[in-house]
């Protein structure tokens, strides 16, 4: 896999992990009894994310000899998990 691509994959899982994490913790702690079950679902789902993320060493040599444009790519790519974790989340909520 390029460099590129390793560096997007990077930045969405750690996005896609930080987000679900995050709103997870919120839906568990401030949720109805219904949403909380699914604030559970996103912690675990973040932290497996997480896990998935350090076991597979995706960031392990990404950020050698890395430029702007693939900075670039790599905020890109983050905004995307991101954007991704709150449309799960945004559904969760909206169906319960």
């Amino acid at each position: 896999m390029s460099d590129d691509m390793t560096l997007a994959l990077t930045m969405f899982t750690v996005g896609f992990a930080i987000v679900m994490l995050g709103m997870g913790a919120l839906v568990a702690y401030y949720g109805s009894k219904k949403t909380r079950n699914a604030g559970f679902a996103f912690i675990l789902i973040g932290a497996v994310a997480t896990w998935y993320w350090n076991t597979q060493s995706v960031a392990g040599g990404a950020w050698a000899g890395v430029a702007m444009l693939d900075s670039l790519l790599a905020v890109t790519g983050g905004f995307a998990g991101a954007i991704v974790g709150v449309i799960i989340f945004l559904v969760a909520i909206i169906k319960s």
